[in-house]
């Protein structure tokens, strides 16, 4: 380690030689661009999606940075942070006074903590090594940008718990769907996204940061802030040929994985039914709500089932509100419409084991078309201040869940072994992080299902933007995805990324699908998130070590392989 300080101290000495960007930018030049750069970037994204403006969002950002002293350029980054995460949650301060009973005030004030913490931080990080491995004069500086905004996601997803919402590879997922004539743009989009079956989300932001990099260098030199058209020229060149890179492996793997979706080498099609039943539990329990809901539940899989029997039927989180385990009441109420179907359920319930005190979980149950328990899952990462309470002392923001006070993290278990495949489940929130997911295929999942229970945020925008989120998984893992949500979007997402049919949010509803068992791994699931962390080394490398040295990735990487060594 003392010699990547070492070199960093040598680095920082230089920089009196290292290269500029011309004269520092007016600061209200260099604000406008920074807040317009946000604006593109949360258009990108729902409820607008506008798509395209991914390739173009950064690049006001990266012009303002490096047309700013470093001091300038960290807080710049920082107030784009803070303005990003605003635009794609501004449904959370509202949702939060909601779920906590608490004032509007208080959900801002919180939010903008969260939002510090956990994105502006990053994002604050990510202009420090931009400016620095542009004054180093690293070359080319394209896909090094694309590295060190990666390295920022992956902190993101990662640190205090990890915020992966508004990664900017998310803005490409959702971008089909069967029977409809998409826009040529609207194809690129699937395209590109067909490379987080290699590197996973952060493939696809690299990609796309690698775009705005480039246009940054040529918008420099039109400035005339840079010194060389054959320096832009060459940066526009790497973007260019990384770009036709990911869209001809896209075009190829989308033909590909369309193959299997239609059968070919693939295991029957199953039928199967989601329900949604847009059903408010409210932000507290109530003992009132035991066993509440069933009835529109069961009545709405019995109008799925006039399309033909489905074989497999998905309920939402949280869709039982009792212990179905210990209910055999409620279990022969089931049966009596699984029953004539031949169809199992999975559905989402609370489970608890008797103790002192009893310890509690939320789980998803494989019931048989008798109504018999075949298999759970207990929900593994749980959110916090929701499911679980990180600070004890914090009384004011507890909710109680029935009997359930606190739920406990759930031990590893296999998949559900449904008549459809063996069903990787992962519950609300644990389909935002693909290295949970991840386990679940590791784990033998033939498709993969998420349950979820969103009643608590009533936002199309939300709503839109968590669906588009937990399509990637699909492409990541090529495999069929199954989401029941109580208050949708559910929906039947194939490997390819393809939306083969989904339900509109805030209805109550069910949908109809088909899906397949899928094996094998993808060289995602083989190897993770280790491109993401080689970003991270390349980034941090270039913006520590000082130019001409010879040994600076070595020095990183021996470092990196003495602390596995040790670990």
């Amino acid at each position: 380690m003392s010699r990547i300080f070492r070199f960093a101290t040598m680095g920082i000495g230089s920089m009196r030689s290292s290269k500029s960007d011309g004269r520092p930018a007016p600061l209200w030049l260099a604000l406008a661009g920074v807040l317009a750069s946000a604006a593109m970037f949360v258009a990108a994204f729902p409820p607008a999606r506008l798509r395209p403006l991914a390739w173009v969002a950064l690049a006001p950002l990266l012009v303002a940075l490096r047309r700013s002293p470093l001091g300038r350029a960290v807080a710049l980054a920082g107030i784009w942070g803070m303005t990003a995460a605003y635009g794609v949650t501004d449904w959370l301060p509202p949702a939060i006074a909601n779920y906590y009973h608490q004032p509007l005030w208080m959900g801002y004030g919180l939010f903008l903590t969260a939002a510090l913490a956990m994105g502006a931080a990053d994002y604050m990080a990510f202009g420090a090594c931009y400016w620095l491995l542009a004054r180093r004069g690293r070359r080319p500086l394209a896909p090094l940008a694309a590295a060190a905004w990666v390295a920022a996601e992956l902190g993101r997803s990662r640190i205090l718990g990890g915020n992966p919402w508004g990664l900017l590879g998310y803005t490409q997922a959702g971008a089909g769907s069967w029977g409809d004539p998409t826009s040529f743009l609207h194809r690129g989009s699937l395209a590109v996204a067909q490379v987080a079956d290699l590197a996973g989300v952060y493939g696809v932001s690299f990609v796309l940061v690698a775009a705005n990099a480039a246009l940054a260098e040529l918008w420099l030199v039109a400035v005339r802030a840079s010194r060389s058209w054959s320096v832009a020229r060459a940066e526009l060149a790497a973007a260019a040929a990384l770009t036709l890179a990911a869209f001809g492996y896209g075009s190829v793997r989308l033909a590909t994985v369309t193959g299997l979706e239609q059968g070919r080498g693939a295991t029957r099609a199953v039928p199967i039914a989601i329900i949604q039943g847009n059903l408010d539990l409210g932000s507290r329990w109530s003992p009132d709500f035991y066993g509440r809901n069933l009835d529109i539940y069961l009545r709405l899989t019995r109008e799925s089932a006039r399309q033909g029997a489905p074989q497999l039927v998905f309920w939402p989180e949280s869709a039982m509100t009792f212990f179905v385990d210990r209910e055999p009441v409620y279990r022969r109420a089931i049966a009596r419409v699984l029953k004539p179907l031949g169809a199992q359920l999975v559905a989402g319930a609370p489970r608890y084991e008797a103790g002192s005190p009893p310890v509690y979980f939320n789980s998803a149950f494989l019931l048989s078309p008798a109504g018999s328990v075949l298999a759970h899952y207990d929900k593994q990462h749980l959110l916090p201040f929701a499911e679980y309470f990180p600070l004890a002392g914090a009384s004011l923001l507890k909710r109680s869940f029935g009997r359930v006070r606190q739920f406990t993290p759930g031990r590893p278990s296999g998949p559900l072994p449904t008549r459809a495949g063996a069903a990787g489940v992962v519950i609300c929130n644990e389909a935002m992080f693909p290295r949970i997911v991840r386990r679940r295929v590791l784990e033998g999942a033939g498709f993969l299902v998420n349950l979820a229970n969103d009643s608590w945020i009533p936002s199309r925008e939300f709503a839109e933007h968590q669906f588009d989120t937990i399509s990637m998984r699909a492409i990541e893992f090529r495999r069929y995805l199954v989401r029941a949500s109580t208050s949708g979007p559910s929906a039947v997402v194939t490997p390819s990324g393809r939306v083969q049919a989904r339900t509109e949010p805030l209805t109550r509803t069910y949908l109809r699908g088909r899906i397949r068992t899928l094996a094998g791994w993808t060289v995602y699931a083989r190897f993770g998130d280790a491109f993401a962390w080689l970003c991270l080394v390349a980034a941090a490398a270039g913006a520590l070590l000082p130019p001409g040295s010879s040994r600076p990735l070595r020095a990183v990487a021996g470092w990196l392989l003495e602390q596995a060594r040790r670990a």
